[in-house]
């Protein structure tokens, strides 16, 4: 007898041969995908597995990879949304100099264990992280039964302390943590880009890369304008060849955001075989300064893989990577003309692709992957008639429309029930930090927004997004408040 059977839903398998199974079964036991294949009556038997979910009228899709995302912050939604970037250029340092300073660990597990909360609840099966708190990640993803690659950020413009040492407590982190909970929680390398390491650095995270060839290496390229004279004050002709020169761009390196890529950099990413990650959202919403855009279609030509993330959702409020999708390909065909991505395209680069990218056994719905995957609820009169299933996907549904999420096989969440964490506790420590956090900076909230505090402190951080912002204020430009 397996362990779960998922019957007679539309299985949109992202699978090689792009199959959909309609009404399909997908057969789970030991944490991997025995078949999928259409459904008989017998799986509709409460007897042929040890449970069964009943996905008739649903559509069954891989769990959502959100390919980029920092956490740390989880707990200041709502702080910035409305503010003017240039007031929040000001006001971020004492937010942040009241986290990293005053509130200690217990801010950043509540921020880690809300995070998980939202992702479950969104399909979110796995996580690519970049944070200052790694070891805090991933024993909380581990221990809610999600799946995450983490690296811990590594930055000498932002930490004081050596390059070294920097690098030694990224390496004792992937000797703890690699191949973690079953293989759930994997690590990575994780400069912070062009923008935030010295050559020195560039120079020890060659060396642990060389330590642990099999890790993906996890950066930030070509997000600012101001990238190629930063990659010069490194000694190097431009990003790419930083990276380059340092043996550190090929096939498993991932590159976040290339905001100011342009069609020769997309032939070179794709002659190394890197994949890019994408986060529409975050720059739409604060976008400023000089105009720029997603090079979707140069990569397009040259076949780089593009995975979708929502790198910093605290700064804008949402956490549903289905409409994270939907914005990526909105905007991208505002600035380019219609039919940048299709459908199918989309959902790809929000499940296979990013696992791909990623080198993890999920993204497909297919024998012997590893179980993850998501139920999402259509039959009722928001969504019916349709015939189009992943356009129906892609432009119709949200993460509220997520009816059951699984990793591994194991069901975490389902019709609104999460099994591995206790939502009130979360929410109430949630809540209690967010207040401590309130109180030490001298922010205030309401229902019907928040107010900076009327003294900033304006003290160098070790914290990233403020460093960016800082050093475009320098140059006179207003920044992007972006990861």
């Amino acid at each position: 007898m397996p362990d779960l059977i998922v019957h007679d839903g539309v299985v949109v398998s992202m699978d090689d041969r792009d199959r959909l199974v309609s009404p399909g079964t997908v057969v789970v036991d030991d944490g991997r995908i025995v078949a999928v294949r259409p459904t008989d009556e017998g799986d509709r038997s409460p007897a042929a597995a040890a449970r069964t979910i009943d996905a008739d009228g649903d559509v069954v899709v891989p769990g959502l990879v959100d390919a980029h995302r920092h956490t740390d912050f989880s707990l200041v939604g709502g702080l910035f949304d409305d503010l003017d970037p240039g007031v929040l250029l000001r006001e971020a340092m004492a937010l942040y100099h009241g986290a990293e300073e005053t509130l200690g660990e217990s801010f950043f597990e509540a921020a880690w264990r809300l995070a998980c909360l939202r992702q479950v609840a969104n399909g979110v099966t796995t996580v690519n992280a970049m944070d200052f708190t790694p070891r805090i990640g991933a024993r909380t993803v581990g221990e809610t039964g999600l799946r995450a690659v983490i690296g811990p950020e590594l930055s000498d413009f932002l930490d004081p302390r050596p390059p070294a040492e920097q690098v030694a407590d990224a390496r004792a982190f992937v000797e703890d943590y690699h191949g973690a909970y079953d293989d759930r929680v994997r690590a990575s390398i994780a400069p912070g880009g062009e923008t935030g390491c010295s050559r020195a650095l560039w120079a020890e995270v060659a060396d642990l890369r060389r330590a642990f060839p099999g890790l993906r290496l996890h950066t930030h390229l070509l997000d600012t304008s101001e990238a190629g004279l930063m990659a010069r004050g490194g000694g190097a002709d431009d990003p790419l060849s930083l990276l380059d020169e340092h043996g550190l761009l090929d096939e498993r390196t991932l590159l976040t955001h290339c905001i100011h890529a342009d069609r020769e950099d997309a032939r070179r990413i794709a002659d190394a075989g890197a994949s890019v990650l994408h986060c529409a959202t975050v720059y739409s919403y604060f976008r400023a300064g000089e105009r720029a855009w997603f090079p979707l279609p140069a990569l397009r030509e040259f076949d780089v893989p593009v995975a979708i993330g929502l790198d910093d959702p605290f700064w804008f409020g949402h956490w549903d990577l289905l409409r994270e999708g939907k914005h990526a390909r909105v905007l991208a065909n505002y600035e380019y003309g219609a039919h940048q991505w299709s459908s199918y395209d989309l959902l790809g680069a929000l499940t296979r692709d990013a696992a791909d990218a990623l080198d993890l056994p999920v993204g497909r719905l297919e024998a012997g992957g590893r179980a993850d995957l998501v139920v999402l609820g259509v039959d009722d009169a928001r969504h019916r008639p349709s015939s189009d299933v992943p356009a129906l996907v892609a432009n119709a549904l949200s993460g509220g429309d997520v009816r059951t999420t699984i990793v591994d096989g194991e069901v975490l969440y389902h019709e609104g029930t999460v099994a591995t964490m206790d939502v009130a506790d979360v929410v109430a420590s949630a809540e209690r930090e967010r207040e401590r956090l309130c109180a030490e900076t001298g922010w205030e909230t309401t229902l019907a927004g928040s107010s900076p505090p009327e003294t900033s402190i304006l003290r160098r951080v070790n914290a990233r997004p403020v460093f960016r912002m800082l050093r475009h204020a320098a140059r006179g430009a207003v920044g992007r408040v972006v990861g």
